[in-house]
């Protein structure tokens, strides 16, 4: 298994890279080995395949062998819009896992029914590292400011298709060809009746569920990914 390190800095052309801090912390942590095999990619697209040439109590050196472009990428844009959810450790991790089924961009969203109306994003883009890391892709997702939901509605034209996630619609079934989808799944307690209806009237908005039964925000954000995930054809 080849491990995967974060460089912000990495460019093309270089023929040598070194490991200190954090990152280092990391490699030291996962075993790594002179003469290993590594991967560095670093948010922007960019991913380098090198092999480690030294290694001492503060940093490793590995010699670069070549550079792939948009290493784990996928060519549709699949983006998330989530209420923001009062609990901080299930609204990060629900943001992680999107991370790993590859969305491009994350709408924090205030709605009628959030409780917080802030973001941690410094926390949020260690987590997407981190996921990024493990499932080795190269790009970070932008991650938006809190929006209001009447606002992020003036972004819905930019989308060949909007699912709205509430028990109240119909089985979720993703268009099979698609060049940008954006998924909105609501707070706890979701949807007030009043958004639901304004929703609704949208032209490419779809009122969807993925279960008879009512989901956690995260649990129907990551299930809704799945599925989108399993209905692509270039992977």
């Amino acid at each position: 298994m080849i491990e995967c390190f974060y460089i912000e800095d990495l460019s093309f052309g270089i023929s040598e890279i070194k490991l200190t801090e954090e990152e280092f912390k990391h490699f030291k942590a996962l075993r790594v080995l002179k003469g290993d095999r590594i991967c560095l990619v670093n948010g922007k697209g960019l991913a380098v395949f090198a092999y480690v040439t030294s290694v001492n109590n503060s940093f490793c050196v590995a010699k670069v062998l070549n550079f792939v472009e948009n290493l784990g990428e996928i060519k549709q844009k699949i983006d998330l819009a989530l209420g923001i959810l009062d609990n901080r450790e299930r609204f990060e991790f629900a943001y992680e896992k999107a991370v790993e089924l590859r969305i491009s961009e994350f709408f924090p969203t205030i709605t009628k029914f959030t409780q917080r109306n802030k973001i941690d994003e410094s926390r949020l883009t260690r987590k997407a590292i981190s996921a990024m890391k493990q499932t080795m892709r190269s790009r970070l997702p932008s991650i938006n400011p809190p929006i209001e939901l009447k606002d992020l509605m003036n972004r819905f034209k930019e989308y060949d298709k909007v699912y709205v996630f509430d028990i109240s619609g119909k089985r979720f079934s993703p268009i099979d060809n698609f060049e940008s989808v954006l998924l909105v799944i609501g707070p706890e307690g979701g949807f007030s009746e009043s958004e639901l209806l304004t929703l609704s009237k949208k032209k490419n908005v779809e009122i969807v569920k993925i279960s008879e039964f009512n989901l956690r925000a995260e649990t129907a954000a990551i299930s809704a990914l799945s599925i989108i995930n399993n209905s692509l054809k270039n992977l």
